[in-house]
């Protein structure tokens, strides 16, 4: 799982520097809010933010690869523990296939996407306690959304998106909340802008 988030990085840093001069290559900020969970009815949404860089290559005029770099905050709030907030931060790559509908030269295009969320656990803490050795440091999730990117500019584009990452492999090693196998789940609403590179 390590070497996959790795891989991750590297990939998305080669896919910025190789299609630098290409004219289907977008970069750009982005930032959003998550509404975090996890897979337990004892368990209610913590919110947090999520923000980085985002990045696409168009494969053809209806196509393409998204993967970006993000700092996302997400957890859980625990009813059973005095409703106490869980905070888990990660380093999150995710790679996306988009599919655009509308046409290439249309101002407003919206767009499905779907793939997949490799993180990596930055910090984790509960009532000021760090608590990062309960849990694994790496996740996967599948993720998909729906979104749309709106020209701004002559090379510049308004991208927003609403994402579910649902994650895949449990969290803790150890019994957490009662259940042995505890993960993710995420909604995100994201809004960022893209350059045309």
């Amino acid at each position: 799982m390590k070497q996959l988030f790795f891989a991750c990085i590297i990939a998305f840093c080669g896919l910025s520097l190789s299609a630098q001069s290409n004219d289907n290559f977008s970069l750009g900020p982005k930032i959003g809010i998550n509404f975090a969970n996890v897979n337990n009815e004892f368990t209610d949404i913590n919110p947090g933010l999520v923000f980085g860089l985002t990045s696409t290559y168009s494969l053809n005029e209806t196509s393409g690869i998204g993967v970006d770099l993000l700092y996302s905050q997400q957890g859980f709030k625990a009813q059973n523990v005095s409703n106490s907030y869980v905070n888990l931060n990660y380093l999150k790559v995710p790679i996306l296939y988009k599919f655009f509908f509308n046409k290439l030269g249309d101002a407003f295009r919206p767009r499905l996407e779907l793939g997949f969320s490799p993180g990596y656990l930055l910090s984790a803490n509960t009532r000021d306690q760090d608590i990062k050795s309960s849990y694994r440091s790496f996740e996967i999730g599948a993720m998909g959304g729906l979104g749309f990117n709106y020209r701004v500019g002559t090379r510049l584009w308004l991208n927003v998106d609403l994402r579910a990452d649902l994650g895949l492999t449990n969290l803790a090693d150890i019994n957490t909340l009662g259940i042995n196998d505890l993960k993710n789940r995420t909604v995100g609403f994201n809004i960022g802008l893209a350059y045309g590179i």
